[in-house]
């Protein structure tokens, strides 16, 4: 976000975790093809070698190099087919024949060639250290890959060798050997022109750096293919890689050396926005670079007055230079916007980086301190995207403050879904969604409501009462269901991101924390990155497959819920790689309290719920939440026996759906409103059908205006509506749908004839469940 547009060294893979399918489930020591992503005449081949598993030398970031790489190569923009060859897999006759049979017996665009691994200088020859090295036979010469190359060239419009094996502190023990310099690549293998270019990872007096598990020049060749130096054309160069590499590093660490393509006329790939903006002469550079000194020093000046001294911090001082420091980042936003390209920019680069410290510093916060929203009270608690402070503000109402980890700030991913996470709590407006407000970058954090109370792993929960913990289920499950029909999925729902108030013995649970939240609008180029979740509460997917549909889907959250359902009845977190276990412990404890037509219907949940496919999880948080409603119809039966007084029935119909204090009623009505207040719930008898049998009328009334903002007039929102609710009702035998003609919209639910006992009351609130989500699901 805003200012990490310095490349700094030090940003570590966390950032990007490209593990397309294909790549993330293969082993580190073999061979594998990942086929472009368009179908049919592709002409764009590569070969990618990385290698860490050198006896006696060992290297740590050279496979998750080449894996990076094949990755991005893999993406539609670029269409390679490729071969990867890693550890084991990349001996010197198996690279020799992966180079060779692409370079004589196939003909296309490009062929790219890239390792990343040992390179070693034996007399005066050059090699590439292959897996199966020995001290007389190290690998592959740079003359022999520079015949393969040059023949390559007849058959293709463009070779390119991309070399990153300048490895400092080989440990070779080998005679009149030394690690390979980019002067020996320079000499060994000649670039004539475009048709054949060299990309080297370091100039011939350095040699290639591993950073946290990463080469610092693959980390920015990284960068560039997933976009970073695009061109005004929406494509990525040779040329343009080179220049953005160069700028990225700074001089004192590496520095690339290129040759061949110097018009920038070799395209590796195409598709991507144009780059934004316009070019920047050498004066207004220059001034906007001066702007940026100064402001920068000024705020450094203050920050040494505010900030020493922990007295003047704490009164004021902090507040202070929050405000100050505020506008500077903006300022560098904005210029950033109107300037994207200045982001190539060492000296930008450099000044962006001390901003960076300065919020870092701001982050640091004391209990006492003075902010721009009120003074901190108290720490409240921490997670993997910040701290939650209590602010008191002057007034009755206290504030929470979350703020970023400052030492977090360069990790460009985790800051996106920090503010992703503030962007979602934004777009939804629900009583127990956490409400959100201000959204500050020095320090970086936001403004939410402070609710009185604790999160659920510390709140006391009377589990002796199945009630209770079912309708503390059922109010998180709609919570979770009314963010899916404003299309966010939350993806980390765990007992640590709920917040239970506790008002007059009942508890009322509040969704927060959506930092790992997708939501539908969401479109990138690349791969979605990242792993979201703790392993006790998410699903397998959003591991192995983190970048699959199904990572982002409504089952990711299923599977949580079906794991915080463990929790709240058993009080401890289910087993991660034990679902048997789990599955027998929940036995063990729900047949203790239960009934066991309920306790059936929660095992059988749990069950399908926590599969490890999600195919086979329910459909929806509607579907999931219908089990347990049957389990509470069930045990909400004081008497033992399904039956319902029809004078009852509307009361336990409120009851099961609002919950104790949601609903008004009297022996043949029933009024409240959805857990959302949108929406106006009348459900009415209609008189007897039948032996223990009546017939039942439930009215729907929008609140408001119509919560369809995605439609551009009222009536179209309601055919839309309606046809939602058509086809839902079709799935409900004995249901129809009523038109109405008040307000904004409204609808009714007939049911001719409905049994007075457990399994009606259930049907009724499947009904009032499944017409919500219809009419609030935009």
């Amino acid at each position: 976000m805003c200012l990490e547009v310095a490349r700094s060294v030090a940003r570590i893979r966390r950032q990007r975790s490209f593990q397309l399918c294909m790549i993330c489930n293969a082993r580190t020591d073999t061979v594998h093809t990942v086929a472009s992503s368009k179908l049919g005449g592709n002409v764009n081949r590569a070969v990618v070698v990385g290698i860490d598993d050198y006896a006696g030398a060992p290297l740590y970031g050279c496979v998750n190099d080449a894996t990076d790489v094949a990755s991005c190569l893999s993406l539609e923009q670029y269409d390679f087919d490729t071969t990867i060859l890693l550890n084991s897999g990349a001996t010197r006759n198996s690279i020799l024949e992966a180079i060779s049979e692409l370079a004589y017996a196939s003909e296309g665009e490009n062929l790219l060639f890239y390792f990343a691994g040992h390179g070693e200088v034996i007399g005066q020859a050059g090699y590439l250290v292959a897996h199966d090295a020995r001290q007389y036979d190290p690998g592959i010469s740079l003359g022999h890959l520079a015949q393969i190359m040059e023949s390559a060239s007849h058959n293709y419009n463009h070779v390119i060798t991309i070399l990153d094996c300048c490895h400092a502190g080989s440990a070779f023990t080998w005679s009149s050997s030394r690690p390979l310099q980019a002067g020996d690549i320079e000499r060994e293998v000649p670039a004539v022109n475009e048709s054949r270019c060299i990309l080297a990872a370091c100039r011939p007096e350095q040699t290639a750096d591993e950073v946290d598990g990463s080469g610092v020049f693959t980390d920015a060749l990284t960068d560039c293919l997933l976009g970073a130096s695009v061109n005004w054309d929406g494509d990525v160069t040779l040329l343009g890689i080179f220049e953005y590499i160069a700028a990225s590093i700074p001089s004192n660490i590496q520095t690339p050396v290129f040759k061949g393509d110097i018009a920038g006329t070799v395209v590796l790939g195409r598709g991507f926005p144009p780059r934004q903006g316009r070019p920047i002469d050498k004066s207004e550079l220059a001034r906007t670079l001066a702007k940026a000194h100064q402001l920068v020093d000024q705020y450094y000046y203050e920050q040494l007055a505010e900030l020493s001294e922990r007295n003047v911090r704490l009164n004021g001082g902090a507040r202070k230079c929050s405000l100050s420091l505020e506008s500077v980042v903006q300022w560098f936003l904005e210029t950033e916007q109107a300037l994207p390209d200045i982001r190539r920019e060492q000296a930008w680069s450099g000044l962006v980086g001390r901003v960076r410290e300065y919020r870092k510093n701001l982050a640091d916060i004391s209990i006492g301190e003075q902010t721009r929203f009120g003074r901190v009270v108290r720490h409240l608690g921490h997670g993997g995207y910040g701290h939650v402070w209590e602010i008191a503000t002057g007034q009755e109402k206290r504030l929470a403050l979350k703020v970023f980890h400052g030492n977090e700030l360069d990790d460009d991913v985790k800051v996106r879904r920090f503010a992703n996470g503030y962007g979602n709590m934004r777009k939804l407006e629900h009583p127990r969604i956490v409400r959100v407000h201000d959204i500050m970058s020095a320090p970086f954090g936001f403004v939410m409501d402070a609710i009185p109370g604790d999160n659920l792993r510390n709140t006391y929960i009377d589990r002796t009462d199945p009630e209770v913990m079912l309708r503390l289920m059922l109010d998180i499950c709609e919570t979770v269901q009314y963010a899916h029909s404003q299309q966010v999925k939350h993806r980390d729902i765990k007992p640590e991101n709920i917040i239970v108030e506790i008002s007059n013995g009942q508890l009322t649970p509040f969704l927060t924390d959506f930092d790992l939240a997708y939501h539908e609008t969401n479109r990138t180029v690349t791969t979605n990155i990242g792993v979201g979740g703790v392993i006790n509460y998410a699903a397998p997917e959003q591991f192995f497959e983190p970048n699959a549909k199904t990572a982002r889907s409504e089952k990711v959250d299923i599977f949580s819920l079906a794991q915080l359902m463990f929790f709240i009845i058993l009080g401890r977190d289910p087993s991660a790689d034990n679902h048997a276990s789990n599955v027998e412990t929940l036995k063990r404890e729900l047949r203790s309290w239960i009934d066991d037509r309920a306790a059936n219907s929660l095992i059988s949940l749990y069950q399908t719920a926590t599969s490890r496919r999600p195919a086979d999880r329910p459909e929806s948080v509607i579907d999931f939440m219908r089990p347990i409603h049957a389990a509470e119809a069930v045990i909400q039966t004081a008497s033992g026996t399904d039956q319902v007084a029809e004078e009852d029935y509307c009361r336990r119909v409120g009851h099961l759906y609002a919950g104790l204090g949601g609903y008004t009623a009297t022996d043949g009505e029933c009024r409240m409103n959805s857990l959302s207040n949108q929406v106006e719930i009348i459900v009415r008898l209609k008189g007897p059908a039948g032996a223990n049998k009546v017939g039942l009328e439930i009215e729907f009334s929008v609140t408001g205006k119509l919560p369809v903002p995605s439609l551009k007039s009222g009536k179209s929102a309601r055919e839309s509506i309606n046809v939602r609710l058509d086809k839902s009702f079709g799935r409900l035998a004995g249901v129809r749908r009523r038109a109405g003609t008040k307000g904004a919209f409204q609808t009714f639910a007939v049911i001719d004839s409905v049994s007075l006992d457990n399994a009606g009351v259930a049907l009724a609130v499947e009904v009032i469940t499944t017409t919500i989500a219809s009419i609030e699901q935009w």
